[in-house]
């Protein structure tokens, strides 16, 4: 990763305002951990520069964020988790934290966990009914949503005020709220399944992503 920066700062160097890791909290166990990339302004030209530059960690990072300053800190009132999670769950391996000084409003946060939960419920509905129902495409579907589901629950918690930065985010929760989550569970560490186990598994999961949405409306009214 040393090498990975320093070919990014021989590229924009004073530009380069901040580099560092992400996703390692407690949605880590999903994928690789991420890079993020903040510049003093991004045009195509330096998207091309980046591209250049990650091919060879493709399979050790997943794919970097690369914006400027002002674009996370107009972001805190829209991508609310997100940002949270930039600001406590990253690492700085060059140049300034942004982040430390990014504050979230809680009724900015309340409304994005209304609509996140909302619109992926209804999302993998829409999917459940539209694709085919093959391995691959269900596996993707709960993966692509796993992410943001676990960080509703980590900003759920914190509207108790309670907050989990590690992998007992789902058992704190179940506790908390008094819920089952046994398909997130079971999705979240099975690993490879075949179709006839992941299949019964998928269905309840959006079982349990209904009863999310409902416990919601107790918590953001």
């Amino acid at each position: 990763m040393d090498r990975f920066v320093e070919i990014i700062k021989g590229h924009f160097q004073d530009r380069l305002i901040s580099m560092g890791l992400h996703n390692i909290g407690v949605t880590s166990f999903l994928n690789k951990n991420g890079i993020f990339i903040v510049l003093d302004n991004v045009n195509a030209e330096d998207l091309h520069n980046v591209k250049r530059a990650y091919l060879r960690y493709k399979k050790k990072y997943s794919t970097p964020i690369v914006a400027s300053r002002s674009f996370f800190e107009d972001a805190a009132d829209v991508f609310c988790m997100e940002m949270m999670e930039l600001k406590e769950n990253s690492e700085i391996l060059y140049g300034e934290n942004i982040f430390s000084n990014i504050n979230v409003s809680e009724r900015a946060l309340r409304v994005q966990i209304e609509y996140e939960l909302r619109s992926k419920l209804l999302s993998l509905r829409g999917a459940f009914i539209d694709l085919p129902l093959q391995k691959k495409i269900i596996d993707d579907l709960t993966y692509r949503s796993m992410y943001n589901m676990l960080l509703i629950l980590r900003n759920l918690l914190r509207l108790k005020g309670t907050v989990v930065n590690d992998n007992t985010l789902i058992d704190v929760f179940e506790e908390k709220f008094n819920i089952k989550l046994d398909a997130f569970k079971y999705l979240s560490d099975a690993g490879d399944l075949k179709f006839e186990k992941l299949f019964p598994m998928f269905k309840k999961y959006l079982d349990e992503v209904k009863k999310l949405v409902e416990i919601s409306d107790k918590v953001l009214s």
